[in-house]
């Protein structure tokens, strides 16, 4: 950390840097040095990009809280804030809609650092200057958040630190911020890395990261798929039908019905009745067979062809399947004219193949399937034994009706505590 601002007005000395202990509580002196009263918060405005600017300061001065306006700081440093000549304003402090205090709504909270996908906690900030004032530049993530402030005030480690441009603070508890969590830091993690800061976060931390992906139907239907179930019914139900609805549609169809089932029986029907007619139709096909049976698991949505099917068509059919699920694009399922299943084929044995070739002739070609009611153990017996990233599922007349891929198979046989990813939380 570079060293305290120098004697002079060194707002504007670049690369100056502060903590924010260092400056909670202490003195704010006019331009001769006089004591007026002390700093009681720094102000922001997190919708800023970046490194957000401090637009000024809230201070107590004879009993009362007043802000002091950026422009009016001639030195920041551990020893106080000096202020130029001007005269301040004397009216009571008002928190202005958008502001954030650093103090009172940042510090020794949870954030999340979307670089990683992970909470951590916010033991310490780091103010630095530039050539137009000072702004919040970095975060201290180490364990000093369970020491009294007034103890940390010394420079932490560089790799303790944080830069804000990667940290997206929760505001939901801010009074009158003005500000929403924005969508755009977390279109930089994966769905599942959402679902797990989601499933690490309170309650009220989990809506705000929920409403914010809202802006992204799309996303949003991804983060519920990896959700545990827990976590999917807790943010399912307290959202109206039309809402849940609307989540469940842009779902897959199986972990759509997954869900489905888990909300409380008089819900289900209004919900269901609600989702478009595609989507829907699917839904109630699932939702007939017991969920602990390949017809609970599988998938409505997968590439099926005609055993006479030239390598060449296949590949276009794969090409142009916008609806499968990417885990079932490695297999194919070859039928015949009555969609009664002949077997599966890998997707690599037809990238080999030549491409007049006819499906049904891949030596590669694993015969039959399972059925609608087969147990999970028998499921996965049948794809151990025959190396199959994909099964096909036939009703009692042979027909294919689905498939199960085998991340659906280990959603279901593999233990919570053995899914359970990285750790979203570092502390706090």
């Amino acid at each position: 950390m570079a060293n305290a601002a120098s004697p002079q007005d060194d707002r504007r000395v670049a690369g100056s840097s502060l903590l924010l202990t260092q400056l909670l509580k202490r003195p704010l002196l006019n331009p001769v040095n006089e004591r007026l009263g002390r700093v009681e918060d720094v102000i922001v405005r997190i919708a800023d990009t970046g490194h957000p600017r401090v637009t000024g300061l809230k201070a107590s001065i004879g009993g009362r809280h007043l802000f002091v306006p950026e422009q009016l700081i001639a030195r920041m440093s551990p020893d106080g804030v000096r202020l130029h000549g001007q005269t301040l304003h004397l009216g009571s402090f008002e928190r202005r809609a958008g502001e954030v205090l650093l103090d009172q709504d940042v510090l020794d909270r949870r954030l999340i650092d979307v670089g990683t996908g992970r909470l951590v906690h916010a033991s310490n900030l780091v103010l630095t200057a530039d050539q137009d004032g000072w702004r919040l530049t970095g975060v201290d993530i180490s364990p000093g958040g369970l020491l009294p402030r007034v103890l940390r005030r010394a420079t932490p480690k560089p790799a303790d630190i944080l830069d804000w441009s990667r940290i997206q603070p929760f505001v939901g508890h801010v009074p009158t911020a003005g500000v929403l969590m924005p969508i755009g830091p977390f279109r930089r993690l994966h769905p599942a890395q959402i679902a797990d800061l989601v499933e690490q976060a309170s309650h009220e931390e989990g809506e705000e990261i929920i409403n914010a992906v809202e802006a992204d139907p799309e996303l949003t239907a991804d983060v519920f798929e990896e959700l545990d179930p827990e976590h999917q019914v807790e943010f399912i139900q307290s959202r109206s039908d039309a809402d849940a609805a609307a989540v469940l549609a842009r779902m897959a169809p199986d972990d759509a019905a997954d869900l489905l089932n888990e909300l409380d029986q008089p819900r289900r029907r209004p919900v269901l009745d609600l989702i478009p007619t595609p989507q829907g139709q699917k839904l109630r096909a699932l939702l007939q067979y017991h969920p602990s049976t390949a017809g609970g698991m599988m998938s409505p949505d997968f590439i099926s062809v005609l055993s006479q099917t030239p390598l060449s068509e296949v590949l276009d059919r794969v090409r142009s399947a916008d609806n499968v699920p990417s885990q079932l694009l490695s297999s194919i399922f070859v039928t015949d004219l009555d969609n009664r299943l002949v077997g599966t084929v890998g997707l690599a044995d037809i990238v080999r193949g030549a491409p007049d070739v006819l499906v049904d002739r891949l030596p590669g070609l694993v015969r039959g399937g399972v059925r609608v009611d087969t147990d999970l153990p028998e499921v996965a017996l049948r794809m151990t034994d025959f190396n199959l990233p994909a099964v096909g599922v036939i009703d009692d007349a042979d027909r294919l009706v689905g498939a199960i891929s085998v991340d659906d198979l280990l959603e279901v046989v593999v233990p919570d505590e053995w899914r359970r990813r990285e750790e979203a939380s570092s502390g706090g």
